[in-house]
C-alpha cells in the first residue's frame, strides 16, 4: 500500500471513527481495517439510548468478538461491520465470494450471546475510495438529519451506510420507525432503505420512558432516556431469531425483527 493510500485511509478511518461515536456506521474497505457501530462510546449516546447500559456493553463486546472473527478468519479477502443490537448481529460490507458470505454468518452465529444474524453481505469487489468518501458523507448528513428531526429518537437508532444503502436498527414504536425510514429516504444519495427495528406499542414506549425517567431522575422532555431493566429480553431466544417477549422489571416486549437475509428495500422519493 503506498504512503499516499495509507495516508488518505487513516483521514478517513478518523472521520468514520467520529460519526461512529454518533451511532453511524460506515463500512470500510481493504487493509483488515473493520469498524464496528456502538452507541455507548460516550455518556450523552448512553443516555438517549433505550437499551441498558450493561445491554449496551454486551452489544459492545458481541460485535468486537464477531469483528475479530472476520479478521482471523478472512483478513484482506472481506470488508464486513458487525453491528449488534441487543444480540441481533448486522452483518454489512464486502466480501469475494457466497462460500465466505455463508461462513461469515455461521462465525457470527457462534459468538456466545448472539441470537440471530443477519447477513447483508455484497458479495464483489471491496469498495473503492471514491465510494467510502460518498458514504462517510452521506452518514454525516444521515445523522444530522436526525438529530434535527422532531419525535424522533435518534440516540435510539442505529444507521449502518455501505454502497449508498441505509441499514437501520432500534428499539422504536411503528409510527417512529415510519418517521425515520421516511425522513432518511428523502436525503439525497440514499439508494435503499433497509429497516431491522425491534417495535414497542406506544403504550410499552410510554412505559419505558416514565420508568426509566424516574429511576435516572431525567427530564420530561427527553425523548429516549435508558435506564434499570431491560426492554427486550427473552432467555429462550439464544441461538435462534428473536421472538416477542417481556421483561417482568419493564413490562415491554418487542415483535420479531425481520428474519437473516430477509431485508425488503423500502422504495425511495424519487423527489
Amino acid at each position: 500500500m503506498t504512503t499516499f493510500k495509507k495516508g488518505l485511509r487513516h483521514s478517513i478511518q478518523r472521520t468514520a471513527f467520529l460519526l461512529a461515536l454518533f451511532g453511524s456506521v460506515v463500512v470500510l474497505p481493504g487493509c483488515a481495517f473493520f469498524l464496528v457501530g456502538s452507541a455507548v462510546t460516550t455518556t450523552a449516546v448512553v443516555a438517549s439510548d433505550r437499551r441498558t447500559v450493561g445491554e449496551q456493553v454486551s452489544d459492545k463486546e458481541i460485535a468486537l468478538k464477531v469483528a475479530n472473527e472476520m479478521r482471523v478468519n478472512f483478513g484482506e479477502t472481506a470488508n464486513i461491520t458487525s453491528t449488534s443490537y441487543l444480540g441481533v448481529v448486522l452483518l454489512t460490507g464486502e466480501v469475494f465470494s457466497e462460500d465466505i458470505s455463508k461462513k461469515a454468518t455461521a462465525l457470527a452465529t457462534a459468538v456466545p450471546q448472539v441470537k440471530t444474524v443477519i447477513n447483508q453481505l455484497y458479495v464483489g469487489p471491496l469498495s473503492s475510495f471514491g465510494q467510502l468518501a460518498s458514504d462517510t458523507w452521506l452518514a454525516s448528513k444521515i445523522r444530522s438529519t436526525l438529530i434535527a428531526t422532531s419525535n424522533i429518537p435518534s440516540g435510539a437508532i442505529i444507521d449502518v451506510v455501505q454502497r449508498g444503502n441505509v441499514y437501520l436498527m432500534g428499539l422504536v414504536t411503528q409510527s417512529e420507525a415510519d418517521l425515520v425510514n421516511r425522513t432518511i429516504s428523502q436525503i439525497s444519495g440514499v439508494k435503499e432503505v433497509f429497516p431491522f427495528y425491534q417495535i414497542m406499542t406506544p403504550e410499552q414506549a410510554k412505559a419505558l420512558a416514565e420508568r426509566n425517567k424516574i429511576n435516572n431522575n431525567l427530564p420530561e422532555s427527553n425523548p429516549t432516556p435508558s435506564g434499570l431493566g431491560s426492554a427486550y429480553a427473552d432467555p429462550s431466544a439464544s441461538g435462534s431469531p428473536p421472538t416477542a417477549g417481556s421483561n417482568a422489571a419493564t413490562g415491554i416486549s418487542a415483535t420479531p425483527i425481520a428474519p437473516a437475509g430477509g431485508a425488503s428495500p423500502m422504495p425511495i422519493n424519487p423527489n
